[in-house]
């Protein structure tokens, strides 16, 4: 499974947490982000359930009860078997690829220098996707467009279904969202 894949679909990817993860996986919603996951739940029944119905990522920076080391990293391939996981540490991401996880680095811009800075890890990590943040800036897509290769989903404070529209007009491949009234969207 590749992300391209995933988002070709539908671009929307509904951030979760345990509480509403199956109206997630319900939606329309191409794939789910599990964020502030705790390991006990991602190894019940429930969520092996859900994880074969979409695609699940689980936010390894947000997982409580598993570090995320490379050892954490090879027991969530084996046993819970997400599809993939979504860090903004380069070292997660890079062990996460040794296993065959799909991998989605997520990227918090604040000025030049942070894009500067993410763009250089980007290439050093080569993760599968980026998910820049916040979202409500999608003037900044084209600079990375120019300059990676990887899908561009784009995240954080997105709340109106406007947002979306012009994340993916600016050139975004897929758009991370907690509003769970946007899930269904048609886009």
């Amino acid at each position: 499974m590749e992300i391209r894949n995933i988002l070709k679909d539908n671009p929307i990817i509904a951030a979760a947490q345990a509480e509403n993860l199956h109206s997630a996986v319900k939606s329309k919603a191409c794939a789910v982000l599990l964020m502030y996951g705790k390991l006990i739940e991602i190894l019940d029944d429930n969520f092996q359930v859900n994880n074969k119905e979409k695609p699940i990522f689980i936010h390894m920076d947000l997982l409580k009860g598993l570090s995320s080391d490379s050892e954490s990293l090879k027991f969530l391939n084996k046993y819970v078997k997400p599809a993939g996981i979504v860090s903004t540490k380069s070292s997660v991401i890079r062990s996460a690829k040794k296993t065959g996880l799909i991998t989605i680095q997520r990227i918090f811009l604040i000025d030049t220098k942070s894009f500067d800075n993410a763009i250089d890890s980007i290439k050093d990590c080569n993760p599968d996707a980026i998910e820049i943040m916040p979202g409500i800036a999608p003037a900044i897509i084209p600079a990375f467009k120019e300059r990676i290769s990887q899908p561009i989903i784009i995240g954080g404070l997105i709340s109106e279904a406007e947002q979306i529209h012009n994340a993916l007009k600016a050139g975004a491949d897929g758009v991370s969202l907690s509003a769970a009234k946007l899930w269904n969207l048609d886009c």
